[in-house]
């Protein structure tokens, strides 16, 4: 399952149009940990960024 799929499928959770049964506090939960997982994804980007700024180049 792709990112989108799950953030769609727990925003209907959340709008409560998902079936068979309505579940909005796991759809919460799930687009919280997305967020938080593509501020950790962003934070990676800047380390790896920041590292080969910081490393000697080898020639």
């Amino acid at each position: 399952m792709t990112l989108k799929k799950l953030q769609d499928w727990a925003q209907s959770q959340i709008d409560n149009t998902a079936q068979p049964e309505i579940r909005p506090d796991i759809g919460i939960s799930v687009l919280q940990l997305i967020e938080e997982l593509e501020e950790l994804q962003s934070r990676v980007k800047e380390l790896e960024l920041q590292h080969n700024l910081n490393s000697p180049i080898h020639s």
